[in-house]
């Protein structure tokens, strides 16, 4: 019993109800997440850019898939509130499993813009609802360390999804391989969740016994969104400026650093394995340091490693500034969703579904913002011209910076969310 009493308990859930479950929850949170990255990273930008012709139109699609998610995450964080988390989890496979080959064959950029809105509903049944559901599964010491697992799947996707994507491709001579491949993930993501995820989960069935459960209305939701003010403004700010960015990566890295898109894929595999290895500890930082300094760490990395991107064109030096990025985020992150898992009661998932509404928000006004910029837009400062494919890089950076800024405003030490 002693020795036992020792053990962390990350460590003891291994062995118990509660550690399968979460178990199952990273194993679907890691292949939904690799699918997404395929189709959202890989896939969609050079398809519509190169085979289509339809360059104008990829802020434009991947602007549909974040209205749509974040029109609706609120309101479905709340549905898994009130109905349980194992339902809205099969949402999204169930839908992109169908929508991926569906794109291959829609060649119109409304029948697109269609198809990436369902894909966006689907995402907004998934994200908030898996943030509760660890939630629910662990205890609140341990969160920080629960959500990094998350952080995991996120960064494992983001390097494997423009890998396996970029060879899908490059073996089939056709940049429709990697929808397919997208397709049978998105079948898996549904089986781990049909096999491994519960139907109930401790946290959540204790309140699901309150007798005065949230209603499912637009008062609720707003009655959710007004516990974090603060990190609703925070997650608007930092994700506009990530959405400026993260539909031209990919495109970025093709036509300014000639990669092939396998190369691309490769490039980024190095550093988010370590990233992704890393995670856990760093999101223990979390825990054991306190939330609020590990977030402003983290997003102040995430700021000071942005500010080199635009000026830099070495491979190397560009990894080297992507992998401080990547140490902000393992740290940010985590401790963010930790603190406002912690808020809510029984209304967690409404909660949770607010602040990625705020951060859905943000990238869905950046993501058309950013395309924009990235083929019109030249900045001229005297005799120095700014070429218009780093602008929005430019843009990412000074967010990050008004992101920062509200770190240190809001989140001082000993000083949480505000309730």
């Amino acid at each position: 019993m002693g020795a036992d009493r020792q053990k962390p308990q990350m460590e003891l859930l291994r062995h118990s109800p509660r550690g399968r479950a979460l178990l199952a929850l990273v194993a679907l949170a890691g292949v939904a997440e690799l699918a997404y990255a395929v189709v959202n990273f890989s896939a969609m930008p050079p398809y519509l850019r190169f085979d289509l012709g339809l360059g104008a139109w990829v802020g434009a699609v991947g602007a549909a898939f974040l209205l749509a998610e974040t029109a609706l995450k609120s309101p479905l964080g709340l549905l898994s509130d009130r109905f349980g988390r194992k339902r809205l989890l099969l949402v999204g496979p169930v839908i992109s499993a169908f929508t991926a080959p569906l794109t291959v064959l829609v060649h119109h950029p409304l029948g697109l813009l269609l198809l990436r809105a369902l894909d966006g509903v689907g995402a907004a049944a998934l994200w908030p609802t898996i943030f509760a559901a660890v939630a629910d599964v662990v205890e609140e010491k341990d969160r920080s360390t629960a959500m990094s697992l998350l952080n995991v799947t996120y960064l494992i996707g983001v390097a494997m999804g423009p890998l396996l994507g970029g060879i899908a491709n490059d073996l089939a001579g056709s940049r429709t391989a990697s929808f397919y491949l997208a397709s049978v993930l998105f079948v898996l993501a549904t089986a781990v969740c049909l096999l491994g995820v519960p139907a109930r989960f401790p946290h959540h069935a204790e309140h699901h016994a309150d007798p005065h459960p949230p209603h499912i209305s637009l008062r609720e939701m707003w009655e959710s969104a007004k516990m974090v003010p603060d990190t609703l403004l925070l997650g608007f700010i930092s994700f506009f400026g990530i959405g400026m960015v993260m539909l031209l990566v990919k495109l970025y890295a093709m036509e300014v650093l000639h990669l092939s898109e396998s190369g691309y894929g490769v490039l980024l595999l190095p550093p988010a394995v370590v990233f992704a290895l890393a995670s856990v500890p760093a999101g223990r930082i979390g825990d054991l340091w306190g939330k609020e300094r590990a977030m402003r760490l983290g997003v102040g990395l995430a700021m000071a490693g942005m500010w080199f991107i635009p000026f830099v064109h070495s491979h190397w030096v560009l990894l080297v500034c992507g992998s401080i990025i990547g140490l902000g985020y393992i740290l940010a992150i985590p401790a963010w969703m930790a603190m406002v898992s912690e808020i809510g009661g029984n209304r967690r998932g409404a909660v949770m579904g607010a602040v990625f509404t705020a951060q859905g928000v943000g990238a869905m006004l950046g993501a058309p913002l950013g395309a924009y910029l990235y083929d019109k837009v030249p900045i001229r400062i005297g005799q120095w011209v700014i070429p218009s494919h780093i602008t929005p890089f430019l843009g990412t950076a000074l967010a990050l910076t008004v992101s920062f800024m509200l770190t240190v405003w809001f989140f001082r030490d000993g000083k949480r969310v505000r309730q």
